[in-house]
């Protein structure tokens, strides 16, 4: 699944899950108080729901197993809360359905935030900036947009980031037809920097680029749990926000980014 799809179906999503997110959410209140957490306590799986169409966060190998960043980050998560992790393969536009309903504890799938969707589900701490970033070549003086007067943009052609340097008022602009054209001018010396998303500039596989933070427009990914779901919520916060601090994090993004962002926050 492209990223440009993936964000079509977010669009998609959101607009479901608010015609169906009240009745959801008035079932679950008839429900035991936390019954994700209590499940792991007698020794259950935490159950991972995820979209297998996105690679690297995750995809299926050869021998029709899940694989990817986020497969790997949940297994990470849950050998930090002593519990073993189940995958539940589901389409993107049924992740979150998935938890409300309670077929799943959690959604680790490049999920992106959104705060209308507060009311219907949980939110972690962000793990992956997805949004637009600003990428030079290593080395490069620009290290900020407040130095973007006067330099030599590459975007695609009708992108978010396209749409970002009109905003700004740029006005020598290099457009492209696809976003890793953009960052091969920017390698080339065709153009002094590019804009494009996080994810598409940590999987440039070419080196010599480097990607400024902070982004410039946010599109931080989270993972979903239950609005019912406080102690499993606290927990995998807890656990995410180690994995971040003691370095497992940024092993797993050089595992699968040949140029590895940073990790949230950093």
């Amino acid at each position: 699944m492209s990223i440009r799809t993936r964000r079509v179906l977010v669009f998609v999503i959101r607009m479901g899950i608010a015609l169906v997110g009240a009745a959801l959410v008035w079932m679950m209140v008839f429900r035991a108080q936390d019954a994700s957490w209590e499940r792991l306590q007698r020794g259950e799986a935490l159950r991972v729901a995820l979209d297998p169409t996105f690679p690297p966060f995750e995809d299926v190998d050869a021998r029709g197993q899940v694989v990817g960043f986020d497969v790997d980050l949940a297994r990470e998560i849950g050998r930090r809360l002593d519990v073993s992790v189940s995958f539940i393969p589901i389409g993107f536009d049924g992740l979150a359905d998935a938890v409300m309903a309670a077929r799943a504890d959690a959604v680790i799938s490049a999920f992106p935030y959104d705060e209308r969707l507060t009311q219907d589900v949980r939110y972690s701490q962000p793990y992956f900036e997805a949004g637009l970033v600003l990428t030079t070549r290593a080395g490069s003086a620009l290290a900020s947009p407040e130095q973007l007067a006067g330099a030599t943009i590459a975007v695609e052609w009708g992108s978010q980031g396209d749409a970002w340097t009109r905003e700004q008022g740029l006005s020598d602009i290099v457009r492209t037809e696809t976003p890793d054209a953009a960052l091969d001018a920017v390698l080339s010396g065709r153009a002094d920097a590019a804009v494009v998303d996080a994810v598409t500039a940590a999987l440039f596989p070419k080196p010599g680029l480097t990607i400024l933070a902070p982004p410039l427009v946010s599109e931080p990914y989270v993972i979903v749990l239950s609005r019912h779901a406080p102690k499993l919520a606290e927990a995998v916060d807890d656990a995410l926000g180690s994995i971040i601090a003691d370095g497992a994090w940024t092993a797993l993004a050089e595992r699968y980014f040949p140029n590895p962002p940073r990790p949230p926050g950093g």
